[in-house]
């Protein structure tokens, strides 16, 4: 268990204000682009349920191969090894958003390149997109908490198994990329808590 020195500290606030950021970005672009619609009577299954599974896949395509670039070891010093100091990671959002900040860019970015792919594809609806963005959030928290959660392909175990064995499972939703890329590691040990 790693506790939170003074340089996690900086990265929390530094992450924080960058989100708080990002969040009203996001607002800004649903509630005045053109491209979003706001009315109740255009929400469809396409603009939502289609949208919303844009969006975790698109993603996990922009994020796993980045997140894997992290890893190469010339970067990883640099960057990624201080989120990797915690190896069984509990806190959540402590854990999720302890990262350098550009690699919190980097999520962010592929976080708004989801949500615009969804939005000029599907026509992703505006509900669709805060729903998007607080689901996102809360795996995220999810993915660094000690609770095994398993729906629909995801799981919390296969994050577990990155923090465990650093060279497997880079996307955070779909294990798409790593089973192409070979990089798939199953979950390995007791069971955890249930909730």
């Amino acid at each position: 268990y790693v506790e939170l020195d003074g340089q996690s500290l900086t990265y929390l606030t530094i992450n924080a204000v960058h989100e708080w950021i990002f969040v009203q970005r996001l607002c800004h672009y649903i509630w005045i682009s053109p491209d979003v619609s706001l009315k109740v009577e255009d929400i469809g299954i396409l603009n939502t349920l289609g949208a919303l599974w844009v969006m975790f896949i698109v993603l996990d395509i922009c994020y796993a191969p980045c997140h894997h670039i992290l890893h190469l070891p010339s970067i990883y010093p640099l960057i990624h090894k201080h989120h990797h100091r915690q190896h069984f990671p509990t806190r959540g959002y402590l854990d999720a958003g302890n990262e350098h900040p550009i690699e919190h860019l980097v999520g962010v970015l592929c976080t708004w390149a989801s949500v615009l792919t969804a939005v000029y594809l599907v026509h992703a609806h505006a509900l669709v997109l805060f729903f998007f963005f607080n689901i996102h959030a809360a795996l995220a928290m999810l993915n660094h908490s000690p609770y095994d959660v398993e729906f629909l392909g995801y799981s919390v175990g296969n994050h577990e198994m990155h923090h465990r064995k650093f060279t497997a499972n880079y996307a955070q939703y779909s294990m798409l990329y790593d089973h192409v890329m070979g990089t798939f590691a199953p979950y390995e040990g007791p069971s955890k808590k249930q909730i």
